[in-house]
């Protein structure tokens, strides 16, 4: 398994330092940055760029594979959540377009890309900016900054509809089904097979139809006790998904 398909989160920052250690973070809360989760579509990029901008306190000091539930929960648990989707050089951008227009699903997302990407797909795609990633490290702060201030003060809120399980239903435990379902209860928008393939799947390939399947059937037995169910239609051979009903 290549190291762009880990679930796992990824740490670009250092070790603890012994002044870490001495004084543990009990007095200080949880930064906030201006940048909630950062999607890497290649790994050693992004670690650079993480440690690049890590004095200017505007990206976490972790990032995710795209793939990544615990990104995908992070974001659905904020209405106003701001991704940063990282495309280094090398990155495989042939259905970028299509990873931008997903990923505004959950979240308002800039993009940072190599020079030679055009900007006008993505933002038509959903993104909010495209910023270079060879733009000097205290501009690159200062532009990030500025958009969450943007989405902060002049954004309209995201129009998203978060409907609530009754409460004898229990979550799925595995992460992958538990972000499968949080997708569908907070979509305001119908999803189309091929595009949730592609949020599920990996930097490498979006995810096959038949796992799809396999986990909307899963979820389906564990919904229809309860009397609800995953709606759904099929046209020309392609399934939408359009929420949870009951």
């Amino acid at each position: 398994m290549g190291s762009d398909e880990r679930s796992s989160t990824m740490d670009a920052a250092a070790a603890d330092t012994p002044a870490d250690r001495e004084f543990p973070a009990m007095c200080v809360g949880p930064p906030h940055y201006p940048v909630d989760v950062v999607l890497s579509l290649r790994r050693e990029g992004t670690a650079r760029l993480l440690r690049t901008l890590r004095s200017h306190q505007v990206l976490p000091a972790l990032f995710h594979p795209w793939g990544s539930g615990e990104a995908y929960r992070s974001l659905l648990r904020e209405p106003d959540s701001l991704s940063l989707l990282d495309v280094p050089d090398g990155a495989v951008t042939d259905d970028l377009v299509q990873r931008v227009h997903v990923l505004s699903a959950l979240s308002s997302v800039v993009v940072l890309t190599p020079g030679h990407i055009d900007s006008v797909d993505l933002l038509l795609a959903g993104a909010v900016n495209v910023l270079p990633r060879d733009m000097p490290p205290l501009e690159l702060a200062g532009r990030l900054t500025a958009e969450r201030r943007w989405l902060g003060t002049s954004a309209r809120p995201r129009d998203r509809r978060v409907r609530a399980l009754p409460q004898q239903v229990s979550r799925p435990r595995q992460l992958s089904q538990g972000i499968l379902l949080d997708v569908l209860l907070s979509s305001v928008r119908p999803w189309c097979c091929h595009d949730l393939c592609l949020l599920l799947g990996t930097t490498r390939a979006p995810m096959s139809r038949r796992a799809l399947q396999a986990r909307m059937l899963r979820l389906s037995e564990r919904l229809t006790p309860y009397g609800l169910s995953v709606t759904s239609t099929v046209q020309w051979g392609r399934t939408t998904y359009t929420g949870i009903s009951g």
